[in-house]
């Protein structure tokens, strides 16, 4: 049978500690938890904004594994492709609050090597019920994080053109972490990178990567590409079409809590509005929407979700009034400043 789901997500979650009290790691005795990784943020974002999404991945047999197996449960995602693992650990990653000149920042310490993902091959997603999802999906999405976990999930990244639909569109975001490839060539990245229908980068991870940051430039390097998403930081973000059409949309004004799982939000508003057939405008205000959802709490993913009719309203509001729109926490412009849907985990 098809299967239901028609995004699908393929990578690492894991489990999340942060200190109570937001202490340094040295200082700290109690520690509250969470469920996160790239592709899992993506596809629980998905879901609970209402679109059937699978995530792929493995898992621990332990009880971290079934920690996020409820988190994604519980938004509506399916992981009937989830594999456990009762010899390899669910991985781990820790949090802490870091001071600085700029203020307060989160350093973040994974613990990763040897995981039950690090172990995702080729025969988990051409076995049922992954091959499925996989033929069936209109999109599959995931990073460049995925093949920098292992030679097994390398060569998962370099073949996914093989493992999906003819009509799929495989969707990347570049995720650029330095400190996973140490030692090693980039080459698996690229592979993976070059079957990129919709690529989703920033600006300093695109120019690290490329050295260079021109769109016109990307799509001759890479003939597969249709669109890519350049994202400026706080100023704004933009979406280039391969037959030449260019769209910008400003950031929103955010009151900034934690950075961290913004830019896997963004790309879930962004793939929320093209699964809904809205236009590159409206796309790019999602991500954006999502992403400052994100910034205003701890968590990793959104405090919160807009639904349909809010969905509506952030795409058809005028340019300026979506350019004076302020975001924090009790104080959603788009809502009412209501806060629904909220994660239960997502504010430590």
């Amino acid at each position: 049978m098809p299967a239901p789901a028609r995004l699908v997500t393929i990578g690492e979650a894991m489990v999340v500690l942060y200190p109570d009290h937001h202490l340094p790691l040295a200082d700290a005795h109690t520690f509250g938890s969470d469920a996160g990784g790239a592709e899992f943020n993506v596809a629980t974002t998905l879901a609970r904004l209402g679109l059937p999404t699978a995530w792929v991945s493995r898992l621990g047999g332990d009880g971290f594994g079934d920690r996020i197996l409820a988190a994604a449960h519980e938004a509506g995602v399916d992981t009937s492709a989830v594999e456990r693992d009762a010899n390899r650990p669910t991985g781990l990653y820790v949090k802490e609050p870091v001071a600085g000149a700029g203020g307060v920042r989160t350093r973040m310490h994974y613990y990763r090597s040897w995981s039950a993902a690090s172990a995702l091959g080729v025969a988990q997603l051409r076995s049922e019920p992954a091959a499925s999802l996989l033929r069936n999906a209109t999109v599959v999405h995931t990073s460049g994080i995925t093949p920098a976990l292992s030679a097994s999930a390398a060569e998962v990244a370099s073949t996914l053109r093989s493992l999906v639909g003819p009509d799929t569109l495989i969707s990347v975001d570049l995720n650029l972490r330095p400190a996973l490839w140490t030692g090693r060539d980039r080459i698996a990245l690229d592979g993976l990178v070059a079957q990129a229908d919709l690529l989703f980068a920033g600006h300093e991870e695109t120019g690290a990567h490329f050295g260079h940051v021109d769109p016109a430039r990307l799509f001759a390097e890479l003939p597969h590409l249709e669109t890519v998403v350049l994202k400026d930081e706080e100023r704004r973000a933009s979406a280039y079409r391969r037959h030449g059409s260019e769209t910008h949309v400003p950031c929103l004004t955010v009151e900034v809590v934690e950075p961290v799982g913004a830019g896997d939000a963004f790309a879930a508003g962004f793939l929320a509005g093209r699964a809904e057939g809205r236009d590159d405008t409206a796309a790019l205000r999602l991500g954006h929407a999502l992403a400052s959802l994100t910034l205003i709490g701890h968590g990793d993913r959104p405090l919160s979700v807009p639904d349909r009719g809010e969905r509506d309203t952030i795409s058809a509001t005028e340019d300026a009034v979506w350019e004076r729109w302020r975001v924090h926490p009790g104080d959603i412009p788009w809502a009412g400043g209501r806060v629904h849907a909220a994660s239960p985990e997502a504010a430590p």
